[in-house]
């Protein structure tokens, strides 16, 4: 064990002998994405991890896979510098089988083959983010297999509140928002803007053309109470991202300086009708989503190719409260299309493909029992092109004392075969292949949670394992295409974090994850899977003065080695490499001014470590900003 790992083992280790949430909610906060209804963090039986609005106001991110750095579980790819294409893999999971949700909205890509892009995700405007680890598809259907990353909004309350800010940094980046909440006769509002933009640095290892990036978010909602037991809420999001990028070189087989970019838009709405209230014997939820992609890829400045999807969805719940047992049943019903746009060449890449999925869902918690809770969940999808299928979660917890939690859940999930996976078409490279199967896979977990010195200290510890079927994987050749693998994929791991509150003004915490992830190439041939590395880890010191005006945070996020596979020119075959590990050290600290404005400073990579996600694509620096943030009201 290398000195970095072994480091992050004992820092976990040195505040107990567990751990897994970063903020741990308090006993009146409710968790709304471990279950179909909000349900008591000390029930859940999940590993789960929660930044609240505090986490996020300390840290002053600006991308939110800043932050998931430090969550048990969770490995980062990012194609190059800010703003590039980023994926996030959990538990040894793929990029599209982690599920990302925005105030409910699915935001999963279908025209980017089910991933999220985590490039464009910044944290103004949001209240709260919610991760629970582990497969979830028998609550929240397909792409829920390592994860559900819900992401939670600013609401307005009854006051008038605003807040805003401005920043300045390295590589010419240059950012800003603002945003707003007030109600007016009732109706609740929220509405905010931001931008990023930064001129940054080449993506390519050796080049030297900078590859920019600049992205804008809107969004509002509106929310109205008719009367205490009814009450409409509609949200909309709207994405426009622009980014370059540096394409490879066929003669070198790595990235090269090349005019290249990509253009995308997005737009996620959601209207909620709330029936009855939480108090109620019975009450009813009805939902419409939409969510509207369209990506664009440009060469020298004209369209390349295009690729485009719109998922419309229907849903309505009603949950029977059985004394203090919930009984929740849904019925879902979604309809996606699919088109793709590209030059005709060998052959044609143009298609307009769709799929419908109507989904029953059966969720109960038994939460009768002061110290015992169990939950049993099923989920029936009724899909267009796939054989039906059923998905279900048994878990339990039991409360061995006030400070002491046992946990244990199991569960199966799938993960349907994206649309680029079966119908797509690049000329000289991919083939899709019609016939692919759903992935399936079976997950366990086991897991401690521990409060000690009157919840001072927060502990959690986390035993999981996870067989994948029918794992959908890229077979190259001269036309590349998609098949089932023929054997199984293995995941299992442990994760260990630990928070601890000093004082009011001092806290500190740490988090360490070991996986070991596989998948069988041929009947016996066990090879590790790519871009996952076996450790990972963090620790965060953060100080306050007694008065609060000065806040500081120290953040170092660690990953070990990983593998990755390089393409060498034709006609040399494809070959395994592996990337360094690396540490990265960012400091924030804030003074505030007034009651109203505080000024930022931050640091990133102060270590200034020179590392890669993705093999041959260079990453930034060390960098500085500073700005400020300004609010009232709040």
């Amino acid at each position: 064990m290398k000195f970095p790992t072994l480091f992050l083992a004992a820092s976990a280790a040195a505040l107990a002998w567990s751990g897994a949430s970063l903020a741990q909610p308090s006993a009146d906060e409710l968790l709304v994405t471990a279950a179909r209804t909000p349900l008591e963090p000390g029930r859940v039986p999940s590993a789960t991890t929660v930044f609240d609005a505090v986490d996020l106001e300390r840290r002053q991110s600006r991308y939110v896979t800043d932050l998931l750095r430090a969550v048990p579980g969770f490995a980062i790819s990012r194609s190059g510098v800010e703003g590039a294409f980023t994926e996030v893999r959990v538990r040894g999971s793929e990029a599209n089988q982690v599920l990302v949700l925005i105030d409910g909205v699915r935001v999963n890509d279908p025209a980017l083959g089910d991933s999220f892009r985590w490039e464009q995700l910044t944290t103004h405007n949001i209240e709260r983010i919610e991760i629970v680890r582990g497969p979830q598809s028998a609550l929240w259907g397909t792409d829920a297999v390592g994860a559900v990353v819900n992401i939670i909004t600013k609401q307005a309350s009854g006051k008038l509140a605003a807040d805003g800010f401005i920043e300045k940094g390295s590589d010419s980046a240059l950012s800003g928002g603002v945003g707003s909440r007030f109600s007016i006769n009732g109706v609740r509002v929220n509405a905010a803007v931001e931008r990023i933009k930064t001129g940054g640095e080449s993506i390519a290892r050796n080049g030297s053309e900078k590859d920019d990036s600049d992205t804008s978010t809107a969004s509002l909602g509106i929310a109205y109470d008719f009367r205490e037991d009814i009450g409409l809420d509609v949200r909309v999001r709207a994405v426009e991202a622009y980014s370059q990028f540096d394409s490879v070189d066929f003669g070198t087989g790595l990235p090269a300086d090349s005019d290249s970019a990509t253009d995308n838009e997005t737009l996620a709405a959601r209207a909620q009708l709330r029936l009855g209230s939480a108090t109620d014997a019975i009450s009813h939820t009805a939902a419409v989503d939409w969510y509207d992609s369209d990506n664009i890829n440009l060469i020298g400045g004209a369209e390349d190719s295009s690729s485009r999807s719109d998922r419309l969805t229907f849903a309505w719940q009603t949950d029977f409260r059985l004394d203090s047992d919930v009984l929740s049943l849904a019925v879902e019903h979604e309809e996606t299309d699919y088109r793709q746009r590209g030059q005709v060449g060998f052959g044609d890449p143009n298609q307009d493909q769709s799929i419908d999925v109507t989904s029953l869902v059966a969720d109960y918690q038994g939460l009768s029992h002061d110290r015992f809770s169990w939950f049993a969940s099923a989920r029936y999808d009724d899909n267009s092109d796939f054989d039906d299928s059923v998905t279900g979660r048994l878990a339990a917890t039991y409360a061995v004392s006030n400070a002491t939690k046992v946990r244990a859940s199991i569960g199966s999930a799938q993960k349907n075969p994206t649309f680029t996976e079966r119908f797509g078409f690049f000329p000289d490279s991919f083939v899709g292949n019609p016939d692919l199967k759903p992935e399936r896979s079976v997950a366990y977990e086991l897991g401690v949670d521990q409060r000690l010195l009157n919840d001072a200290i927060l502990l959690q510890l986390s035993w999981y394992g996870q067989n994948l079927k029918d794992e959908i994987r890229t077979v190259f050749g001269a036309i590349s295409t998609a098949e089932n693998a023929p054997g199984k994929s293995t995941r299992k791991g442990v994760e260990a974090a630990a928070t601890w509150t000093v004082s009011s003004q001092l806290d500190f915490s740490a988090a360490y994850s070991y996986l070991d992830a596989e998948e069988e190439l041929t009947p016996g041939m066990q090879t590790v899977e790519l871009r996952r590395p076996r450790h990972t880890g963090s620790v965060q010191a953060a100080w306050r003065t007694s008065g609060g005006r000065f806040d500081t945070v120290l953040a170092a996020d660690y990953s070990g080695t990983r593998a990755d596979i390089f393409f060498p020119p034709f006609p040399s075959p494809s070959e395994i490499v592996r990337l360094d590990n690396y540490w990265l050290v960012d400091l924030t600290a804030q003074y505030q001014l007034n009651d109203s404005v505080t000024l930022v400073v931050r640091g990133q990579n102060l270590l200034d470590e020179d590392y890669e996600e993705v093999f041959g694509y260079n990453t930034l620096g060390r960098s500085a900003y500073i700005g400020f943030r300004a609010s009232i009201g709040n």
